[in-house]
């Protein structure tokens, strides 16, 4: 599922170093500037963690670890919080099968597909991001290898809902579900994550994950409806001083 889950964040910069995945892409996804601890490690912590502050001050990004429950080796999450590195951003991975999806009331609203990357333009507002950071979006939607999907909702001409799906074998993965502030509470996202694993299962996809910080309430409600469960969580350390 990590290994699906970096692959649909598009472009994964990346090294390997002794089973840790380093990753360097500047931006705001924090999984994609950390070190993913994923496979067999063999070098003493010590020696392994004052690499990866080297290898981040180069690349001058802030060292951020990224914790999972397979992480390895297991005694570094400990080492970590004994040696000053503060957890936060609990982070949920949740799943859920598609073969018979729950069938929540949803709004009388329109909602758009459109294949990336005609949806990059449209949401960029929305999500956030501005036009110096646009054309890499556009870039990297154009060479994704994979099926993509996007999902928006218009009023008045404008973009207050949208969503994103990427698919891998029978797997699809939810991202960049947003609503406008003003739009909130009127089921949009409701009917904007309906779209997506519709189109999800109308591809072949036989489950769908997404991640969504522990504390988002509302949104974990919002998945709870369409069958969603917790398959693991995972969080993030960095050191005091750092700006993450």
């Amino acid at each position: 599922m990590e290994e699906r889950a970096l692959n649909a964040a598009c472009a994964f910069q990346s090294i390997l170093y002794d089973g840790w995945l380093l990753g360097y892409r500047p931006g705001p996804t924090k999984r994609l500037r950390s070190v993913n601890p994923f496979y067999r490690s063999t070098l003493p912590i010590e020696e392994k963690v004052a690499y990866c502050v080297a290898f981040y001050t180069a690349a001058t990004l802030p060292p951020l670890f990224r914790i999972v429950p397979f992480a390895d080796p297991p005694a570094l999450d400990g080492w970590l919080e004994r040696n000053g590195w503060r957890m936060f951003d609990r982070t949920l991975l949740l799943g859920a099968s598609l073969a018979d999806l729950p069938d929540p009331a949803l709004p009388d609203v329109a909602v758009e597909m459109l294949e990336p990357p005609a949806w990059e333009p449209l949401t960029a507002q929305l999500l956030g991001i501005g036009a110096a950071a646009l054309q890499e979006y556009v870039e990297r939607a154009t060479a994704y290898p994979l099926p993509q999907a996007g999902a928006l909702i218009r009023r008045d001409g404008e973009v207050v809902a949208c969503g994103l799906v990427r698919l891998e074998g029978d797997h699809a993965g939810l991202f960049a579900i947003h609503t406008a502030q003003p739009w909130r509470g009127r089921g949009l996202a409701r009917a904007i994550v309906a779209a997506l694993l519709g189109e999800a299962r109308r591809r072949g996809a036989a489950r769908a994950y997404l991640q969504v910080t522990a504390d988002n309430a509302p949104a974990i409600s919002l998945y709870d409806q369409f069958g969603f469960s917790t398959g693991y969580s995972y969080w993030y350390r960095a050191r005091h001083e750092e700006r993450i």
